[in-house]
């Protein structure tokens, strides 16, 4: 008879800096073919100072600064206000793999995706880890976490016949450049192939995506696959596996 495992993940998030609900942000910048201005003000004075311990931002003379708000629109008025940056980070459903074999190799995919969105013009970067390690375990057994070849992540998922393996790969128009491919190599090139460029979960947080510049109001969808595997010549204890993670996004 055949065995079979249950993986099931359980997923946890943090959301930096952006607390409040989220709001329509529309604004105006004034530009030409070399310079563009994101914000301006009209005041009498104003000046950054600075010291080996504190950096003061200021302007003299504006006038009807402050937040208001109502039930449809939130008023950041004032020079300041607008320098500041959110970043919202949303939270999918736990993913839940089909069984695989503990018998006989075979492997099971499933993927995640965030919606992230920041005002900030210096865009973003978005890290994953593992709350333990290995980062897919049961009871009594785990799956190791997938170590490519080398340095890079590996373009195919591929593990020895006599062991088992849990690795993922990120994907989206925001992917981090250790993802990306060039066809047959990854950390090299523009593409980013479905399903390849494989890594392995660690408590040690990974970038897996990343952009330089905002992406309000619309925001970017990151994926991440995720992949368990069981080889041929392994055998693999049936149970329930977890594999409990992190996902932060921060501005910069």
């Amino acid at each position: 008879m055949k065995k079979y495992i249950k993986i099931l993940f359980t997923t946890f998030f943090l959301l930096f800096i952006f607390t409040a609900p989220l709001y329509a942000l529309l604004a105006q910048t004034m530009q030409s073919g070399t310079y563009k201005i994101i914000s301006d003000t009209v005041n009498f004075g104003g000046k950054d100072s600075s010291s080996s311990n504190y950096k003061l931002n200021e302007t003299l003379g504006e006038l009807g600064t402050g937040n208001s708000n109502s039930a449809n629109y939130r008023l950041f008025a004032g020079f300041w206000q607008i320098q500041g940056n959110y970043i919202s980070l949303s939270a999918p459903s736990d993913l839940a793999l089909t069984p695989i074999g503990g018998l006989a190799g075979e492997g099971s995919e499933g993927i995640m995706s965030w919606l992230v969105t920041t005002d900030s013009y210096a865009g973003y970067s978005m890290s994953i880890e593992s709350t333990t390690s290995p980062a897919l375990t049961s009871i009594d057994d785990s799956f190791a976490d997938y170590v490519p070849a080398g340095a890079n992540p590996d373009y195919n998922f591929s593990i020895l016949s006599t062991t088992s393996a849990f690795g993922f790969s990120a994907e989206g128009i925001d992917a981090g450049t250790r993802f990306k491919d060039n066809g047959i190599a990854c950390n090299i090139g523009t593409n980013k192939t479905i399903g390849k460029c494989w890594d392995g979960l660690s408590t040690t947080p990974k970038i897996i995506a990343e952009r330089t510049t905002s992406n309000q109001p619309t925001g970017s969808t990151v994926t991440v696959r995720f992949r368990a595997e069981s080889g041929s010549d392994h055998i693999q204890k049936a149970g329930s596996y977890s594999a409990p993670i992190v996902v932060t996004a921060i501005t910069l």
